[in-house]
């Protein structure tokens, strides 16, 4: 019997996958040391953390058994993702600079696609994420301290006229001003919440979070997106003007379909990133001014007596 074809198809295949995993495997290892040694070049950098303090003060306030059972877990959990944007914040900053030491266009694709990307995305949808989280923690500690501070307060939430669908975010914050309103710290903490997630961000990042939920957002630093939209528009017809000339109108009833030809540009790393950082010392300003406001919820119910409150 004659020896194995070294050159036969099945030999061919797995020596090919064998060499393309060693090389994978080579260039995440490297990728991840260049990597660790940003890191350890910009450690002063990092945008700062939360602490945990406003949930030891929480859970060890009296206050109503809804209180009792969640307040310190929604306060743990709001800033344990602050603290995880701020991370991962710090890591797409030594990212961007590995990116910048890659000559070979394919290693430059490879990092960011596999290490990058997944990084950016995270932190480009937490301004508007966090806003909407901080907002409900912020309501739900509102409304149990109000009603162990007035026993009068009736639990009743503006989402109580339909069961099981959420407040749109202007609904939301529309009732927080209402049971805000007796609180000295709310001011502060209303104002620092409103700035986040503005329409200069979402100007600086075309609207990124929205079109990565609902649509195409655009790419990080390469690739364009090119798409035809199509619309209903109002028809256009050639209408001859006084002067003889002839001009586009629309039509006042009929219509027509139109297609909008649009090319997305990628995100420059470096701006967005700035621009994320940015919305994280927001966020961060938001939920100090948030600490302060638990602080205060807490002295009030700590002062009243320990009468049992559902």
């Amino acid at each position: 019997m004659s020896a194995q074809n070294d050159h036969s198809p099945e030999h061919s295949q797995e020596d090919d996958g064998a060499q393309h995993w060693n090389a994978w495997r080579a260039m995440v290892l490297e990728a991840y040391e260049r990597f660790h040694a940003v890191l350890e070049t910009i450690r002063t950098e990092h945008p700062g953390l939360t602490r945990y303090i406003a949930v030891d003060r929480a859970e060890s306030t009296r206050g109503t058994f809804a209180w009792w059972w969640g307040a310190g877990s929604e306060v743990r959990e709001t800033i344990n993702s602050i603290n995880a944007w701020g991370v991962r914040l710090h890591e797409w900053a030594a990212w961007n600079k590995v990116l910048n030491s890659y000559g070979d266009r394919n290693e430059l694709w490879d990092v960011l696609n596999h290490f990058v990307e997944p990084t950016a995305f995270f932190c480009m949808i937490q301004p508007s994420s966090f806003a909407d989280r901080l907002s409900l923690a912020a309501e739900t500690l509102l409304h149990q301290a109000n009603r162990r501070a007035s026993p009068d307060e009736p639990d009743r939430l503006d989402q109580d006229a339909r069961p099981g669908k959420p407040l749109r975010r202007s609904d939301r914050r529309r009732q927080l001003s209402r049971l805000g309103k007796d609180w000295k710290s709310f001011s502060a903490f209303q104002q620092a919440l409103h700035a986040l997630d503005g329409d200069e961000y979402r100007r600086l990042t075309h609207n990124f979070r929205d079109l990565a939920s609902h649509s195409f957002s655009p790419r990080l630093m390469l690739g364009h997106i090119n798409r035809a939209i199509r619309s209903i528009a109002p028809y256009q017809e050639l209408v001859m003007q006084p002067d003889g000339s002839y001009k586009q109108i629309d039509h006042p009833t009929k219509k027509m379909v139109s297609y909008a030809m649009s090319s997305l540009e990628p995100l420059p790393l470096d701006a967005t990133r700035e621009a994320n950082l940015t919305e994280y010392r927001r966020a961060r300003n938001a939920m100090e001014c948030f600490i302060e406001l638990v602080d205060e919820l807490c002295d009030r119910m700590d002062q009243m007596p320990n009468a049992e409150v559902s």
